[in-house]
């Protein structure tokens, strides 16, 4: 039995990493893809746009399909969708043949996430929420290490083909995995994802703070997954490749710091992992407003910017078992994630578009901005709920 849940653990972090993989390929790569193209550079904000509003429809709608689907079938199929889609972009001649695509693109992210999110709050401890979204860290971070070899190679077309196939491989896994989940019936599933009406959630005590919270949060790591190889490169005169590092230097301390919350978080309470975060990525907004002689130091101040994104969204997750009853849980969730998603849908292009009519070197003041009303609405929530501090010793 122990290494039948070992294996299925390790099955769920690989699906995560499918997850993360191709979240960051356009945004590295969007220097060359818009040349290639010929579009502007804020047309980025109209894809990000078209896949976050189906990202935000299919997370509204994952209480519904998981009263349907058991969350292994769920899992199966929007990863083989989005691994399909992938192969399909690397074969388009113009920016608007994209779009179509990003309806499996948005789709399969939004299930996958609110699915296994709801599977790992329910049936394991905060060290495996922070372990699995540290693997999100991993696929976010391959990802533009793919794409960097494949700018290298001077094609951005092949980073594509790569991280799709890889997806279709892990859809695979999850397929032949199946008899290791937990059986779901469907009164099970009845039960756990009921109908609960919007009004009824917003009445509960800190859903309101929190799901602003993952408002704010997704629209500040986008802001790094998105946007960062572009201000770089542009303010720093950096070449295609090198400012795609920077993205996956970025998601290299999500991922750092993520496995390292999870081994803390034996010790450390959730509350406490999120108020170091949200101060590291204030520092490091601060500190990116100054120039400094040595260009080491701006990949350092986005590692910095990474690991103080890494403990917010999982532990922000883990508490939702703790604050909120089980009938109101995958609601509550999904309206977070869903809101969650206009961080990244309506949010980012919003700040890309600012960035077109000004100059994207205010980019670090966005983040400083951001910072502040995430302290604010994270004392809200604390406020609210009276977190006490939770460990996984008890």
């Amino acid at each position: 039995m122990k290494t039948k849940f070992i294996i299925l653990l390790a099955v769920i972090y690989i699906a995560f990493i499918a997850l993360g993989l191709p979240d960051a390929l356009l945004g590295s790569g969007w220097n060359m893809i818009r040349d290639d193209l010929s579009t502007s550079l804020g047309t980025l904000g109209f894809m990000t746009v078209t896949v976050y509003i189906f990202s935000i429809l299919s997370t509204f709608n994952a209480p519904r399909l998981l009263r349907w689907f058991e969350t292994k079938r769920i899992v199966f199929f929007s990863i083989l969708f989005t691994g399909i889609a992938l192969i399909a972009i690397s074969r388009i001649t113009n920016f608007y043949q994209m779009l179509f695509f990003a309806l499996p693109l948005g789709v399969g992210a939004g299930a996958i996430d609110v699915s296994l999110n709801h599977y790992l709050a329910t049936n394991y401890k905060a060290s495996h929420m922070n372990y699995l979204h540290s693997f999100y860290g991993i696929g976010v971070t391959m990802g533009p290490s793919i794409m960097a070899y494949a700018l290298n190679l001077n094609t951005w077309r092949l980073g594509y083909v790569i991280v799709g196939s890889m997806l279709i491989g892990i859809s695979v896994l999850v397929l032949l995995s199946f008899q290791l989940w937990k059986k779901e019936t469907q009164a099970e599933r009845d039960t756990d994802h009921a109908h609960v009406y919007l009004k009824d959630i917003l009445k509960t005590k800190g859903a309101i703070p929190s799901i602003l919270i993952f408002l704010i949060y997704v629209h500040m790591e986008s802001l790094g997954g998105v946007w960062i190889a572009s201000y770089f490169y542009i303010t720093k005169s950096l070449s295609y490749a090198q400012a795609a590092l920077f993205t996956t230097t970025f998601y290299l301390a999500l991922t750092i710091g993520r496995l390292t919350s999870g081994f803390v978080s034996h010790r450390v309470s959730p509350k406490t992992l999120i108020q170091i975060g949200i101060t590291l990525i204030s520092i490091s907004g601060v500190l990116m407003l100054f120039q400094y002689p040595f260009i080491w130091i701006y990949p350092v101040l986005v590692f910095l910017f990474g690991l103080g994104c890494a403990p917010i969204f999982p532990n922000m997750m883990f508490l939702n078992s703790k604050n909120f009853d089980q009938k109101k849980l995958s609601k509550i969730m999904s309206l977070q994630m869903g809101v969650g998603y206009m961080g990244f849908g309506i949010l980012t292009p919003l700040a890309g578009m600012m960035f077109d009519l000004t100059t994207i070197s205010i980019y670090p003041f966005v983040m400083i901005v951001m910072g502040l009303l995430l302290v604010f609405l994270t004392l809200k929530y604390f406020h609210q709920t009276d977190i006490k501090q939770i460990t996984d010793l008890i």
